[in-house]
């Protein structure tokens, strides 16, 4: 009888399946930080201007396009805005049906027609890219206690797309410039409170066929109400040199500042004044904006900065303590050889592999003979770094991404080519960037249609992306390269019909008009994000046979593929 009794420790087979479990029932947990990159048009390899970033939300995404409008003079647009955040799916859920708070009206014209990107249920934008080829993201930011209000009505990511700065700034600005001017006048109208986490800032990078910017954005105090007359913000804009790459990873970025420099600095009028009226700087001491207004940051914020830093200039030699207090870096760094949308998807794939940091190296990592555990990994669900007794490091890639993407925005292309946003829904270590073009007039419902937190519904691109994050994690050493065989091959072949498709689409362009082109490019971005939708849902029966299933020997013995897209040659 004892043999049928006696507790044994539990195998990695068993730890991995309990944690796939725990991953897919509950909610994932929120997470206040994200990566992006900005790259000058000089500093490319092709002369474009580049963006990469995530939202590393803790919740799946979506992707979706909102039409054009154009409105009688003088139409006045409602801003709605309910705060507190909902602390739950179920409560975003809820107030999505009962109806949000209106806070005001701005007077609209017209809007473009932008592809949205939003990290939560509710109707929070939080990126994405407009018929002109304006890409905005976001970055969640410390800032000093004394900045805090709860009476803002504006965020970068509200309950509400009306008073959405990113959703504004895609739908009502045809340059960088105007969607930061734009921006800076509604947090200082409205008031600024980051909607999901009141206490902190915000950058908002945003770039355009010719110029790349962060814009940092932190409250003005509690002592500030809407009936002051005085700005319900503190923001500054600083250009990234056109031969220069920048980062953030989520604390502020910006240090000395001339507003007399309109070429590469905007501002708020009370830059200087709030931090004297708030004790946080003293007339004549030096004015370091991030000194100032920012916080000294995590760990996991200065090791982002290294390491993105560090692979587009490994020539500078870069040193990380992992002391953010130390490690203070460049606002920008002119890289070694031209970025290009591959180098950037690999940087948001980046786990400090190869340095000191990698956390795969860890002796807890490895088995009694030494060799790595097939379990090692540098990110995913936490339970699995308790369960061995690492404590991982914040990494660019990160288990938490509800998407992640990379834009590529080119002056010398019409309108509807000119911008392409290379698209996942995930994390970015498993998940197959795709062609999203800025003339697309609609998208898959599989991608655009707000995820169903309440059950596995496979319909869905962003469950598929999801569910092969979690199986990989079973086995992680050898399941990573499966899918690895499936998103490396796909995003090859796509940047290699780069230069064919866009040139057919010029050819429609002149020929015929921007219709067809924006027609063209809507049917081969759909076509593109259907081939992964569909190869990513057979990726999770093969993984789910290969490394769940009990009788393994009856998986397929080869991972699925993206099929390529067809597209006519121009003559």
């Amino acid at each position: 009888m004892e043999n049928f009794i006696t507790i044994r420790r539990p195998s990695l087979r068993t730890v991995a399946l309990i944690l796939l479990i725990g991953a897919v029932a509950a909610p994932p947990p929120t997470a206040v930080a994200c990566t992006t990159l900005l790259v000058g048009k000089k500093a490319s390899a092709d002369g474009s201007v580049l963006m990469a970033t995530s939202c590393d939300s803790g919740s799946m995404g979506l992707v979706k396009v909102v039409p054009a409008q154009t409105f009688e003079p003088g139409t006045k647009r409602k801003l709605y805005f309910d705060f507190p955040a909902p602390a739950s799916w179920q409560e975003q859920a809820a107030l999505a049906k009962r109806g949000f708070t209106q806070v005001g009206q701005i007077e609209v014209d017209r809007t473009y027609r932008c592809v949205l990107a939003a990290g939560h249920f509710a109707d929070s934008v939080t990126g994405g890219i407009n018929e002109h080829g304006v890409s905005m993201g976001i970055e969640w930011m410390g800032m000093k206690k004394a900045l805090v209000s709860k009476l803002g009505k504006v965020s970068t990511c509200s309950s509400h797309s009306s008073s959405s700065l990113i959703a504004n700034g895609l739908m009502r600005a045809k340059t960088a410039r105007e969607a930061i001017g734009l921006m800076g006048a509604m947090v200082e109208e409205y008031g600024f409170t980051y909607y999901w986490s009141p206490s902190a800032g915000c950058a908002i990078p945003v770039v355009d066929k010719n110029e790349a910017w962060i814009m940092e954005i932190f409250g003005p105090g509690a002592d500030w109400k809407p009936e002051s007359g005085r700005p319900g913000a503190v923001w500054c804009a600083q250009r990234v040199p056109d031969g220069e790459v920048t980062c953030n990873a989520n604390r502020s970025r910006i240090g000395r500042i001339d507003l007399e420099d309109r070429q590469n600095f905007l501002g708020s009028a009370n830059i200087h004044s709030l931090a004297r009226e708030l004790g946080l700087w003293k007339p004549g001491a030096p004015f370091v904006w991030h000194e100032v207004y920012g916080v000294t940051g995590s760990r996991g914020n200065s090791l982002r900065e290294w390491a993105a830093l560090s692979l587009v200039a490994p020539s500078l030699g870069l040193q990380a303590t992992g002391d953010p207090a130390k490690d203070r870096y460049p606002f920008s760094v002119k890289p070694d050889q031209g970025v290009d949308v591959a180098k950037l998807a690999a940087i948001m794939r980046d786990t400090y592999e190869g340095t000191p940091f990698d956390v795969t190296q860890c002796e807890e990592f490895r088995t009694a003979k030494g060799k790595l555990n097939p379990m090692a990994r540098a990110v995913g669900d936490r339970r699995l770094f308790d369960t061995v007794g690492v404590k991982p490091e914040r990494c660019i890639a990160t288990g938490t991404s509800g998407y992640v993407y990379i834009s590529q925005i080119r002056d010398w292309l019409p309108d509807s080519i000119a911008g392409c946003m290379w698209f996942t829904l995930g994390p970015s270590y498993t998940s197959c960037f795709a062609p999203i073009y800025s003339g697309v007039t609609e998208l898959p419902p599989s991608w655009s249609r707000s995820p169903d937190f309440t059950r596995v519904d496979r319909s869905q691109a962003q469950w598929k992306f999801q569910l092969v994050e979690d199986l990989t994690g079973l086995r992680y050493q050898e399941a990573i390269q499966d899918v690895q065989k499936v998103y490396e091959p796909a995003e090859a072949q796509f940047l290699a019909l780069q230069p064919t498709m866009e040139a057919y689409a010029k050819k429609l362009h002149r020929e015929q008009g921007a219709a067809a082109a924006q027609q063209f490019v809507t049917a081969y971005s759909n076509q593109c994000l259907r081939n992964v939708d569909e190869a990513y849902g057979k990726l999770v029966d093969h993984l789910t046979f290969k490394y769940l299933y009990s009788y393994s020997a009856d998986s397929p013995a080869q991972s699925p593929k993206v099929k390529t897209p067809s597209i006519p040659k121009p003559e």
